[in-house]
């Protein structure tokens, strides 16, 4: 034991003077505790709904207004057509879609169960378990009949968690390896000696940083291949929708992701601080992004925040293409935000590696 006190002593004094990786062992812990309580939340209540009222009656506003009142769903859209209300389910932009046939108010007052279309998104099996919820007690303040709600769940219909976990998990893995591909990169030219002898080159700072950026790109694109084709073959996940589009929209995310990695190797010291920061990264993107739990579950500030997520909008792009069939322009939101997001995370990542070296 000769010595214990000594090396205690040079530990501490290593400690104080790494003060990233001492805030990274201070901050972790808070920001699991906090993301893990609030991300993680199974009871979904206030789903998406859009409506397709034909009847417009003040018989069907009260139906409505009793459903609302179970705290389920929450109106977004008041459309004129069922064709409309099955779009937004397509695009993502609705989970459930009520369609409220004409006579409704008629059959009803006459003590009759007037029918009610009920389309439930099924890529998220546990928003759809959910959805079902609200139809399942008749509303009690109507006239003598009662309304049969028929439910027709769409895109994924025997409810199978391999058909929008599968999906789900690609951007999972996706996000895993090109973060990781690039938050190495830098640092690990800081510790070898070759990034001075770089900078004195004539390469420019924002070239350097897509020169990095490009050969890991291509090499993402064929694992998004290998990951397609294994869940093809093993777990029997065939896409819906274009490929092509998929490989398209899968770019701007990439690129996201690994301008991500080279953020955080402008600010480690080291590839320990380097890992530490790339786990502190992909810790919110998991959870944050609806692949553990949907995110109609988070407070509205978490949800806000999971918006600046590239692997959020990614999650809607691979499920939306792979489960509901959805088409390039339904995803046009969500490849203008990656686009954004990938446009952003460069810049800051120049701008942060110029202020690195100085």
């Amino acid at each position: 034991m000769n010595g214990l006190w000594s090396v205690i002593r040079k530990e501490f004094m290593h400690l104080r003077r790494d003060r990233t990786t001492l805030m990274i062992a201070l901050v972790m812990p808070v920001l699991q505790m906090i993301i893990f309580g609030y991300a993680i939340n199974f009871d979904v209540r206030h789903i998406q709904t859009a409506v397709a009222d034909l009847d417009n009656s003040r018989e069907s506003r009260q139906y409505l207004a009793e459903l609302h009142a179970g705290q389920y769903i929450d109106y977004v859209a008041s459309l004129s057509s069922p064709e409309q209300v099955a779009q937004m389910l397509r695009n993502g932009s609705a989970r459930v879609g009520i369609s409220i046939p004409k006579g409704f108010a008629r059959t009803l007052l006459k003590g009759g169960n007037p029918q009610v279309g009920v389309m439930i998104d099924g890529s998220d099996a546990q928003v759809s378990v959910r959805a079902r919820f609200a139809f399942v007690s008749p509303p009690k303040n109507l006239p003598a009949g009662v309304p049969d709600a028929r439910v027709n769940v769409l895109f994924n219909p025997d409810s199978k968690t391999a058909n929008f976990m599968i999906p789900g998990l690609i951007a999972v893995i996706l996000q895993i390896v090109t973060v990781a591909l690039t938050a190495f990169s830098i640092v690990r030219e800081k510790e070898m000696g070759t990034l001075e002898q770089l900078m004195v080159t004539p390469v420019g700072r924002l070239a350097l940083m897509i020169g990095k950026l490009v050969p890991y790109a291509i090499l993402a694109m064929v694992e998004l291949i290998a990951v397609l084709t294994l869940s093809d073959l093993l777990f029997g996940v065939v896409s819906r929708g274009s490929l092509i589009t998929l490989s398209i929209i899968s770019i701007p995310f990439v690129v996201a992701s690994l301008a991500l990695g080279l953020l955080i190797s402008t600010i480690a010291q080291t590839q320990g601080q380097a890992l530490q920061l790339t786990q502190l990264s992909l810790m919110p993107s998991i959870l944050l992004s609806g692949y553990v739990s949907p995110r109609e579950t988070m407070p509205g500030w978490l949800y806000m925040l999971s918006s600046v997520i590239p692997g959020t909008h990614y999650m809607q792009v691979t499920r939306g293409i792979m489960v509901r069939g959805a088409g390039f322009v339904d995803l046009i939101p969500q490849f203008l935000i990656l686009s954004l997001i990938a446009f952003l995370l460069i810049l800051a990542s120049t701008a942060r590696f110029k202020k690195s070296i100085a």
